[in-house]
């Protein structure tokens, strides 16, 4: 398979794929990235003629003829200075070998790096390479693409677009697309989300929305970092190491592993230094509590005798006392048994109460065909009759035949009072039933229809996450949770159940 057929399904995982899984993209073109030849023979040393690119002056856009305008303008700076280096390199006999030699050098170095994951080492030796040849297109991509795996994106954009100006080529072109793509864009969001939540102290949130960003994009390195400082300043080494370790595996060299290798190092100073005094100090204890025991019992005989006697006494205390736990289990035996029995008697009311129900139902059924062959039904009384009979079921507990009715307001009602209370009725009714897909059907269809006014707007969003909760599917949970919070973050049901959920 050629590398082009290889970079088509890539991108097409990429466009399709349900995540926003940049960072294996990333590796991908990294590994692609075409190594230096060092050969001095055939490196190109003349100078630019600093036309950059052409610049159109008729361009529409003046913020872009500006921003062009401008990188020419630099540029032209920045080669002046790097020529004037050039020379003097010349003129030096120690400084024989050309700047763009050590650049090519530096940008070489930066992909052995990489290949043994020492991505903050490559980082800093490509910033090199690039002060010393800042046209190098290979150079501004591997910086490019180290600068997101780092989450400087700023950076990231401004080296893909100066690449795209020296030389028009695919890779920082295609970049440049998704730095500026709708489903960045929403990456960024939540990314800038996290941030927010970290200044404002909220850890849980923070977390919640970093791991996610870790399941998307593994190779992505700040967030590890970000979790490793939030749990070292929160006290809980534990997630603090797994998180270390985490970063590890990716970056071998990232500062945060040195400093607390270093922070090792010094502990481990302070306990040796301590340990042949601490251990001298050990055995002598273990001799004299030794020789201590061997005294206290030649002199404390009667004392042991004793002990023994009261030993024996309360081993027949706890017989007594396991006596009485048995004739308590008895009795609580008989009350369940008696209580089971209420309940049968409570089973059989019920069956007959429902068998009521079922005949109020039937007299109201016909009751509402009696006024309909009469036409003495319009669709206002229609939907009144409907509402209020669907009320008397429900106070009588007669739920299913409730949500008949209040299904009737909803399907033929028009007034919003009556439609906005049915739709919150059926979804409540229905989860006090056990039919939890209809539940979650009202409470969706009542937050998607009405608005934080409404009455029922917050308590759906949190009934709704209870029942996700339930049902052991968490992420929805907190999406339901998270959702309450950024709509109506006064709402009472913001409860102490939600922040221990978000938690998890």
């Amino acid at each position: 398979m050629t590398k082009n057929i290889k970079y088509d399904i890539f991108m097409y995982i990429f466009e399709n794929g349900g995540d926003f899984m940049l960072g294996k993209r990333i590796m991908y073109d990294i590994k692609n990235l075409p190594k230096k030849d060092l050969d001095k023979n055939i490196i190109d040393e003349t100078n630019s003629d600093l036309t950059f690119f052409n610049i159109d002056e008729e361009e529409t856009d003046n913020t872009i003829r500006m921003l062009k305008q401008n990188y020419v303008t630099n540029t032209y700076k920045d080669e002046t200075i790097l020529n004037l280096k050039m020379q003097l390199d010349k003129e030096n006999p120690v400084a024989c070998e050309s700047v763009k030699m050590k650049s090519y050098k530096k940008y070489n170095e930066a992909l052995d790096l990489l290949e043994n994951n020492l991505i903050t080492d490559a980082i800093d030796c490509i910033k090199e390479a690039n002060e010393l040849n800042p046209k190098d297109t290979d150079i501004l991509n591997l910086k490019g693409l180290l600068s997101i795996l780092s989450c400087n994106f700023k950076e990231a954009l401004e080296c893909f677009y100066t690449s795209m100006c020296y030389k028009n080529n695919k890779l920082p072109s295609e970049y440049v697309d998704i730095l500026s793509s709708e489903e960045f864009n929403e990456f960024l969001k939540r990314y800038n989300h996290c941030i927010r939540f970290i200044n404002e102290d909220l850890n849980q949130e923070s977390i919640q929305i970093l791991n996610n960003i870790i399941d998307e994009n593994p190779e992505f390195i700040e967030p590890y970092e970000i979790l490793t400082l939030i749990y070292r300043k929160i006290g809980n080494s534990k997630k603090e190491n797994y998180y270390l370790e985490k970063l590890k595996k990716i970056d071998k060299s990232n500062k945060l592993l040195k400093t607390k290798e270093n922070t090792v190092k010094e502990d481990i100073k302070v306990v040796r230094k301590g340990f042949d005094k601490k251990n001298i100090m050990v055995y002598s204890s273990i001799a004299i509590l030794s020789g201590a025991m061997i005294l206290y019992y030649f002199n404390n005989k009667s004392q042991i005798e004793k002990l023994n006697q009261e030993i024996k006494s309360q081993e027949e205390r706890i017989n007594e006392t396991e006596k009485i736990v048995a004739k308590k289990e008895d009795e609580l035996n008989q009350q369940i048994k008696e209580k089971d029995d209420k309940l049968k008697k409570q089973e059989e009311e019920l069956k007959e109460k429902q068998e009521e129900l079922r005949e109020t139902k039937e007299e109201l059924d016909k009751k509402e065909d009696e006024l309909k062959q009469k036409g003495e039904i319009t669709d206002e009384n229609t939907e009144v009759d409907n509402f209020e009979n669907a009320i008397k079921l429900k106070n009588v507990d007669n739920y299913k035949d409730s949500i008949s009715y209040f299904k009737k307001v909803i399907e033929n009602g028009k007034s919003k009072k009556y439609i906005s209370e049915s739709i919150y009725q059926v979804a409540y009714l229905s989860e006090k039933i056990g039919n939890l897909d209809d539940a979650k059907k009202y409470y969706k269809k009542y937050i998607n229809t009405y608005t934080k006014e409404d009455t029922y707007y917050d308590e759906s969003f949190y009934n709704l996450g209870l029942i996700y909760y339930d049902e052991g599917e968490l992420k929805k949970a907190k999406d339901m949770f998270y959702g309450l919070r950024y709509e109506m973050p006064d709402s009472e049901y913001n409860n102490s159940k939600v922040k221990e959920i978000l938690s998890k």
